[in-house]
């Protein structure tokens, strides 16, 4: 009993510290975009891979994170980032930040920064761990302080309020007024996309009621449009289009689907492009290209990197303000997921 509260009090430090240590700078809903290939608020459980950067807000359960390392890019942030605890999660690079226990994991590459306990698990670069290690490898060493490289990972983990970001930029795109973009049906299920942009190249589709997501082939015709942006107004979406032409996969880095008030989305064929819903939980029963930025995660096909590099229409970011108070929520919440 005695150890047990003991341990609890080190997780307890250790989160204080993770809450309040040096502040990097927050990054940009641009930059956000751009550096993740998964961004989910609270929970995610996955039985498959990320090939870039993932931020996770809760737990993670399961994935392999960060499979294409020379393709990620250039971020202060860990491969692998989760506030909560981590279980059974495989890092290949980058390496990883978790802010409450991990077991059952494997950090192949880079350095852990590990504020709760570890158990069950190898980490093969150095590993600056908070709280007990048992039945573990630590085959890159257990350092005493942390270095330069860990230091910035994590102080990164906590330095941007993602929640506040991803939906202020949610609500900001639903704002938007068409350009003259429209969506076009045949009688066989196909709905065709013919994006009109503005003078930034950026192209809106406002997809009020209609009746997109029951289509069975998706067709995009572009134009000058170098970013898309496609608001849905549905509560909920399941989305089963084939992309034809590989666009999946040669659009995922252009196209925003913009789901400001969707609470569930489906995915049941590959998929192309972001999903921005910060509201929903997204179960993706197969491969999606592009970053998904979401509530919860049920991750059933691979996320495949497609670095968002087109342009956002500007909004403010939030303030710092927020950011300590989400500091102190997740303080809060780490603590009750650690006694």
């Amino acid at each position: 009993m005695i150890a047990r509260h003991l341990r609890l009090a080190a997780t307890a430090i250790a989160a204080t510290v993770f809450a309040t240590q040096a502040a990097a700078t927050p990054l940009s809903t641009q930059q956000i975009l751009h550096e993740f290939n998964a961004v989910v608020l609270t929970d995610v459980n996955s039985q498959s891979h990320v090939d870039g950067r993932t931020w996770v807000g809760g737990t993670a359960t399961g994935g392999d994170y960060a499979q294409h390392v020379n393709d990620m890019p250039a971020s202060s942030y860990a491969g692998l980032t989760v506030m909560g605890n981590a279980r059974e999660v495989k890092v290949n690079a980058g390496g990883a930040v978790i802010g409450g226990n991990l077991n059952g994991a494997s950090i192949n590459a880079g350095s852990g920064v590990i504020y709760g306990d570890v158990r069950n698990s190898n980490l093969n670069g150095a590993a600056w761990i908070g709280g007990s290690l048992s039945a573990s490898n630590t085959n890159g060493g257990r350092v005493a302080a942390r270095d330069s490289a860990m230091q910035a990972n994590a102080d990164a983990a906590h330095s941007t309020d993602f929640s506040a970001s991803l939906g202020a930029l949610s609500a900001s795109l639903s704002q938007m007024a068409g350009t003259g973009s429209t969506v076009t049906f045949n009688g066989y299920g196909k709905a065709t996309f013919n994006a009109v942009a503005n003078a930034s190249g950026v192209a809106v589709f406002n997809l009020i009621d209609a009746g997109v997501f029951k289509a069975s082939e998706f067709e995009f015709n572009l134009g000058d449009a170098t970013t898309v942006i496609l608001n849905a107004s549905d509560d909920s979406a399941t989305i089963g289009a084939n992309f034809l032409g590989g666009s999946a996969q040669t659009l995922g880095s252009k196209l925003i689907w913009n789901f400001r008030n969707a609470t569930s989305i489906v995915t049941n064929a590959q998929f192309g492009g972001a999903i921005l819903a910060p509201s929903a939980r997204l179960t993706n029963n197969q491969n999606i290209e592009g970053g998904v930025f979401v509530k919860s995660l049920d991750q059933r096909g691979e996320l495949h990197l497609q670095a968002f590099d087109g342009s956002l229409h500007p909004i403010p970011e939030p303030a710092s303000g927020a950011l300590l108070l989400a500091g102190l929520l997740m303080l809060a919440l780490t603590r009750r997921r650690t006694s």
